[in-house]
């Protein structure tokens, strides 16, 4: 019996063994754990770089979406009649206000006691005081609608670190499109730029896109969005008013100088115009310049606004006559108010290359030349040297259009496209006499953006 109780002790013993034996974890592999880590990583990395991707290409179309931008509204400037031309009488008074006066004067005393006042009066310093600060008045106000343009762009070279560099000129707000102003200003200066800054009257500053560029007058529109103005800034500002270059004579009338005239932003200067009918060299147009008695410099900009703040004409020194010693001179408003519309509505325009003038009436008369508008010269390259039209052809006719004038000429291009292909008649001078001969020219365009 005790025999039997120790083998059965020994038995349990064994059975339970196992329970006191030491349990052992698995060995780690660093290296599997050590790429599982890595491949985590990875993915991490490649999701959130997928998924900023994913939130740049995907937010401007949720916010066009959910926050749709209104489409600009289309630019356009009145035509000018004949009541939109001022006299020199009209720089002071209405015609009514004149009458009236007169008539009160002549009520209250006789003529020759009004003579007598006139001829006894002194003009005094007092006077000229009043006179001065009332022409600065019409020039601060007309420089609400005057912005400094400045172009900034990078350079670099071999013996120094990149800088930015930058030059300056005036621009004039032209139009007010809904969500972005417009304003006109030269191209040249602008186009090497990597930004455009815009400096406005109160001193605000905004960036500016090019809207589109003519290549013939060098004229741009810069867009401005009106969301990036305080609301201070879009009240104290102001979109330029246009008068007329093409009134009977503005030759002898009182203009003023605003923008940078002398090269220095802000400047103001006096003077009168000295003349205003010479039209500009100028391809497919029939733009006039307007000289000035006023001394200013060869880098000035701006315009030439009258003594009712309207804009009479566009500064352009590159225009100067070389007679003229630094002169302003100016590009008249009446002619450029078609193409500000086309750049401001971003209209590509027709160019076909054509310098002339208008066949006098004597001329057609006296020597038996046909009417139309007279080529002087085509430009190199262009579509009408490449459709055959030379030097002394007469243009009578394009497509089923009579032209008896270079004006309705160039105002035909104004209403074609690029790529338009035209017929037109011209009369070429053969032996001992004009002969018919039609020709077919392709448009190119005369803008870019």
């Amino acid at each position: 019996m005790p025999l039997n109780q120790d083998d059965n002790k020994k038995d349990t013993l064994a059975n339970t063994a196992f329970i006191s034996e030491k349990i052992k974890q698995r060995p780690i592999n660093r290296k599997k754990l050590l790429r599982r880590t890595i491949i985590t990583i990875s993915l991490a990395v490649v999701f959130g770089v997928v998924a900023c991707f994913t939130f740049l290409l995907l937010q401007p179309v949720f916010t066009d979406t959910l926050y749709p931008e209104k489409e600009p509204e289309k630019v356009s400037f009145p035509a000018e009649s004949a009541s939109d031309e001022l006299t020199p009488e009209e720089m002071y008074a209405d015609d009514n206000e004149i009458a009236a006066t007169e008539a009160q004067y002549l009520e209250a005393t006789q003529k020759d006691q009004i003579d007598q006042a006139i001829a006894s009066y002194t003009f005094g310093s007092e006077d000229y005081s009043k006179m001065m600060s009332s022409l600065k008045g019409v020039a601060t106000e007309g420089s609400r609608s005057i912005v400094k343009i400045t172009a900034i762009s990078s350079d670099t070279n071999w013996f120094s670190p990149s800088f930015e560099s930058s030059g300056t000129a005036s621009g004039l707000i032209v139009a007010d499109s809904g969500s972005n102003l417009l304003v006109l200003a030269f191209y040249e200066a602008l186009k090497d730029a990597e930004t455009i800054g815009i400096t406005f009257c109160d001193n605000a500053k905004a960036e500016a896109q090019v809207n589109l560029v003519d290549t013939i007058t060098d004229l741009c529109i810069l867009s401005i969005k009106k969301s990036d103005l305080s609301a201070e800034t879009r009240e104290k500002i102001l979109v330029a008013t246009l008068g007329s270059s093409n009134s009977n004579s503005i030759a002898g009338l009182p203009v003023i100088a605003i923008g940078s005239p002398v090269g220095v932003q802000g400047s103001i200067a006096y003077g009168i115009v000295t003349s205003e009918k010479t039209t500009l060299d100028l391809p497919d147009s029939t733009y006039k310049l307007i000289t000035t008695d006023i001394y200013g410099s060869k880098q000035g900009s701006g315009v030439l606004i009258n003594l009712l703040g309207q804009v009479v004409g566009i500064i352009d020194m590159d225009k100067e006559p070389v007679d003229l010693s630094n002169n302003i001179c100016a590009i008249g408003i009446t002619e450029l108010k078609a193409l500000m519309e086309d750049l401001s509505n971003s209209k590509s325009r027709a160019y076909l290359g054509v310098h002339g003038t208008t066949v006098p009436q004597e001329i057609q008369t006296l020597q038996n030349v046909p009417s139309g508008a007279y080529i002087t010269m085509a430009e190199l390259g262009s579509p009408a040297m490449k459709a055959g039209i030379q030097s002394g052809d007469i243009i009578t006719a394009i497509g089923d259009m009579d032209i008896t004038s270079y004006e309705q000429l160039t105002n035909k291009l104004a209403q074609l496209s690029p790529d338009d292909v035209i017929s037109i008649t011209v009369m070429r001078q053969a032996v001992s006499d004009y002969i018919e001969m039609n020709l077919e020219a392709t448009l190119t365009e005369s803008t870019h953006d």
